[in-house]
């Protein structure tokens, strides 16, 4: 199913100081003149690893939009029994909500426009979540469908998630090293390269970085996930 995704709070803290920057750079700590460069190339870095690995690496908050609810084309009424069951399994993954940039935190809130142009918030009560699973699933609850509307109305359903692998950054910072590394290793070569029109700016991005990101990567999210 298409689906829409909008950034709508960073994270607080960044996986690479520019102190710890500076000594990846041997710069001498008194000297500030750069500092603001190397926020801008932490920053730069972090989005970098972050859009090669598919993954929140603090945690953040993002909006997932879909045209409609997921729903599944049946004759009669739902099976019933347990979920467990393979055959009834079939049934309800037809139902599932699959979340980008792993690993889930939370579902803060889901919406939906009705065919009257009002926003419905759908209680927590109504769905479950499963933010173990990479990706994170969101279902109704047993024995319950989405919420249908009789038009299609692009971008209706909206999903308010917050998503971060390896923490906060603050009281919980999981991030490991070989994620650190690659950010190091990628905000030298911008501050060693950074002219234009120089021809080591031509250089390509180091080999090491994709290699220390390949163990990190999460790749098992499509379009046709959901």
């Amino acid at each position: 199913m298409p689906f829409g995704l909008k950034l709508l709070a960073p994270p607080s803290v960044e996986p690479v100081t520019v102190e710890i920057a500076k000594s990846h750079l041997r710069l001498e700590p008194a000297f500030t003149d750069d500092d603001a460069l190397l926020g801008v190339y932490i920053m730069a870095a972090r989005q970098y690893v972050e859009g090669h690995t598919h993954r929140a690496i603090y945690s953040q908050q993002w909006l997932m939009t879909l045209d409609y609810f997921p729903w599944y084309n049946f004759s009669g009424t739902a099976p019933t029994g347990s979920r467990s069951d393979a055959v009834l399994a079939s049934f309800w993954r037809g139902l599932e909500i699959k979340l980008p940039k792993p690993t889930c935190v939370s579902v803060d809130l889901i919406t939906y426009t009705d065919t009257d142009g009002n926003v419905v918030t759908v209680p927590p009560s109504a769905y479950c979540v499963d933010v173990v699973s990479e990706p994170a699933r969101i279902v109704p609850i047993a024995g319950s469908f989405w919420p249908t509307a009789p038009q299609y109305l692009p971008g209706s359903v909206q999903i308010t998630f917050t998503a971060g692998t390896y923490g906060d950054g603050v009281d919980v910072n999981n991030c490991p090293s070989t994620i650190r590394l690659a950010m190091l290793l990628l905000i030298a070569h911008w501050y060693e390269h950074r002219e234009v029109v120089s021809e080591q700016a031509l250089k390509q991005v180091p080999l090491a970085v994709d290699s220390l990101l390949e163990s990190e990567m999460f790749t098992a999210f499509t379009l046709e996930s959901n």
